[in-house]
């Protein structure tokens, strides 16, 4: 981003300027969190100022240099993150964007999250491309986090008042007329079929050992006289729309497999033809998966599952199912499941 140049109209000059990006910073207001999250210490939103204090341990992290206190402006910088690199890259340098065009939709894949304004003004410059191509009406998505996380966009008028969002807006005052002239240039390139030089890529991670303080697993073992997947407490036998079905099961760590494209739960019902059918899973919002370690010493766990009837069911004959994977000490996962007791649904 540092490389990358636009036209900005200067309404207090009434001139227009050549700005660019900045290496990653945050500001003061970063630390001072939202209004529904607020942070610690004496940080507040809206600081345009800087104190000696807090200068003086982010020093020991990183300095700005005074080109990077020009180029932010008005936010004062509390983390110089493009001049961290230890472990890894603090914040990326360099970030992916693209754009999908459906007819006249147009997706544009932002790498942050786009304040309310930032979208509405990206919108409105793709629509601009797209007017003149084309009479038809033009409807633009803007799908935030695609690709690389360089936190918040807004518009150079709220980063000027440096509140929570200002002070994340990681490459200064100009990233959103950045991306403005971007999009613009993406777009531009699909309505012509024109190819476009991909740049400089981003440092992938995957090829670096990430440092992390979750501790792996290291086995799993069922209390004694247990097997993984034994229902421990099983349902009432008798449940209606708006009763709340418990069922607890022996189990393992959920993270010997996060389980992508599946589900540890489902909630089934037997049909006329005696198969069982799932009706729910762990993604429906009527169910709930909690997991609870029951011995640090012996790797044993077990989970609750929950389900609250939902007032459209069918009637009949259900049962709840577990599905997991347990971590032999020798090592290698191995799945399992288990399943409840018949329960009848009136």
């Amino acid at each position: 981003m540092v490389e990358q140049t636009a036209e900005f109209y200067n309404t207090t000059s009434r001139t227009t300027e050549k700005v660019h990006g900045c290496l990653p910073a945050m500001g003061y207001s970063f630390a001072a969190g939202t209004i529904d999250g607020p942070g610690s210490f004496a940080f507040e939103q809206g600081t345009t100022t800087v104190n000696p204090l807090w200068n003086a341990v982010r020093n020991l992290l990183a300095t700005p240099t005074a080109e990077d206190v020009k180029c932010h402006g008005a936010k004062p910088i509390l983390l110089a993150t493009g001049r961290m690199i230890l472990p890894y890259e603090w914040q990326p340098k360099t970030v992916a964007t693209q754009v999908a065009m459906i007819g006249n939709v147009v997706i544009a894949g932002v790498p942050g999250e786009f304040t309310t304004m930032s979208g509405r003004r990206l919108r409105e410059a793709i629509k601009t491309v797209m007017n003149d191509a084309s009479d038809d009406e033009t409807s633009v998505i803007v799908a935030g986090l695609c690709n690389t996380y360089s936190d918040y966009v807004t518009t150079p008028e709220e980063y000027q008042i440096q509140r929570y969002e200002g002070a994340s807006t990681i490459f200064g005052p100009h990233t959103l007329t950045i991306y403005l002239k971007q999009y613009q240039e993406l777009v531009t390139a699909v309505l012509l079929n024109k190819n476009v030089e991909s740049g400089p890529a981003p440092e992938d991670l995957r090829k670096k050992t990430l440092l992390t303080f979750v501790t792996p697993v290291l086995y799993d073992t069922p209390k004694w006289g247990r097997n993984f997947g034994d229902c421990i407490k099983q349902p009432q036998k008798v449940a209606t729309s708006g009763d709340v079905v418990t069922a607890a099961f022996t189990a393992a760590n959920p993270r010997n497999n996060l389980m992508t494209e599946d589900t540890f739960l489902t909630v089934e019902r037997l049909t006329e033809g005696e198969v069982w059918v799932p009706v729910a899973t762990d993604a429906n919002w009527e169910t709930r998966f909690e997991w609870t370690r029951t011995s640090v010493i012996l790797g044993s766990s077990q989970v609750t599952i929950t389900w609250q009837v939902p007032e459209d069911i069918k009637t009949g004959e259900y049962r709840i199912r577990h599905n997991g994977y347990y971590r032999y000490i020798l090592g290698g996962t191995y799945p399992y499941y288990g399943v409840s007791n018949h329960f009848q649904v009136n």
